[in-house]
């Protein structure tokens, strides 16, 4: 587990683990010791599969590798666990530590992942973001024929894209995860969620199920990370 690397955002200097070198030291071996693929590993005569972002290992040999008590190491995994930021499963053979999101961690977000889409008929290449659809977003494609025109120009072979709605921030809280998640990200997401901010809670309202299970898998650890708040993600008023 020595080669490689790892994502490491500059927003974690505005998280609570920032402050204490030992935990950031500890949090980081976490990270790095998470598998980056999913394994197999032989515990006593059983074979058990360990997921990418998951590794298997003790409170005993996590006390020897980091030089403190076992005491140290269970409280230190159980705050880690209260703030979401791993779960474990512990067995008589150990205990396997899984990574809360770890795509956020190692994964490629939506925005990075760009593919060029030939378009039929169109020599030009559009660049769309992997597996997120762009909303009102049409790109006319008949260029080769000389007698085309388009309706609203009236010009030959220009593309029609129809414009999106303007950004809004209602509050400055959308503002922050613009800037964290970018205009795709915002747009497709938040924009035109419900986000209030409560105390120490953001509570993110949307109106799909499918929305919410993107956000919590995608940006919801950045997000806690970036604002320093318990983030709570809800379909309508469930």
């Amino acid at each position: 587990m020595d080669e490689g690397w790892i994502k490491l955002y500059r927003v974690i200097k505005k998280h609570w683990i920032w402050e204490d070198p030992k935990k950031l030291k500890w949090w980081l071996d976490i990270l790095l010791s998470a598998n980056h693929q999913e394994r197999k590993v032989l515990l006593g005569n059983d074979l058990i599969l360990i997921n990418r972002g998951s590794f298997h290992t003790s409170e005993l040999k996590l006390s020897e590798k980091w030089g403190v008590s076992k005491t140290t190491v269970r409280k230190f995994l159980e705050l880690l666990k209260n703030d979401r930021m791993i779960d474990t499963e512990k067995t008589k053979k150990g205990t396997t530590i899984k990574i809360s999101n770890y795509e956020d961690y190692q994964g490629i977000s939506e925005e990075e992942k760009t593919i060029k889409k030939p378009q039929k008929n169109h020599k030009k290449t559009i660049e769309e973001p992997y597996a997120i659809p762009q909303k009102n977003h049409k790109v006319d494609t008949n260029k080769n024929d000389k007698n085309y025109k388009n309706d609203k120009e009236g010009e030959e072979g220009k593309e029609e894209v129809h414009s999106l709605s303007p950004l809004s921030f209602p509050s400055e809280i959308y503002k922050t995860i613009f800037d964290e998640v970018g205009e795709i990200g915002y747009r497709t997401w938040f924009m035109e969620s419900e986000i209030v901010v409560k105390g120490e809670l953001i509570t993110i309202t949307v109106n799909e199920e499918f929305k919410k299970d993107i956000i919590q898998s995608r940006y919801l650890l950045k997000l806690r990370v970036v604002t320093g708040k318990k983030i709570s993600v809800k379909v309508g008023g469930t």
